[in-house]
């Protein structure tokens, strides 16, 4: 009688189980290790990063089109809750991109509640905002003249 060798393709269902269970386990370890501090730090990087991208886009379309284009952060109790990118054109200022809410464990701080770039890519004015998680800051920054976004993390 000839055998012949049977050759596997794919995983068992049980060596699955085991896989999925030890990366568990490495999760729980990474959030205990971590802690929960650490999501919320990260969310508020996250944060300044999506903020930073949606003044470039706003930067960009200005020039692109020759209609001024702003974030317009929307205020509770001295914090920022979101913010929207808007086109001030001669019909009536229109918004362009949805709203954008803030994370529930990050602080928000903003001096301006607009922040507006004219048809040559520069910022009316020098904007500063600060994203805070538990433990770190981060500070997204406009400079006046160029209008370059920068986002630095605060010591």
């Amino acid at each position: 009688m000839v055998h012949r060798e049977i050759s596997r393709r794919a995983m068992s269902l049980l060596e699955l189980t085991i896989v999925v269970a030890i990366l568990g386990l490495l999760a729980i370890a990474a959030v205990t290790r971590f802690g929960q501090d650490s999501l919320g730090n990260g969310g508020a990087e996250g944060f300044a990063r999506k903020l930073a991208l949606s003044l470039v886009q706003a930067r960009r379309s200005t020039i692109s089109t020759g209609d001024n284009h702003y974030l317009q952060l929307t205020s509770s109790g001295g914090s920022v809750t979101s913010f929207a990118l808007i086109r001030r054109a001669s019909g009536g200022d229109t918004q362009v991109d949805e709203t954008r809410s803030v994370p529930k464990d990050v602080t928000v701080t903003s001096a301006d509640s607009v922040l507006e770039f004219d048809f040559e890519g520069s910022a009316l004015g020098f904007y500063s905002v600060t994203s805070a998680g538990p433990d770190r800051s981060w500070s997204v920054s406009v400079v006046t003249l160029t209008g370059a976004v920068r986002v630095t993390e605060i010591p």
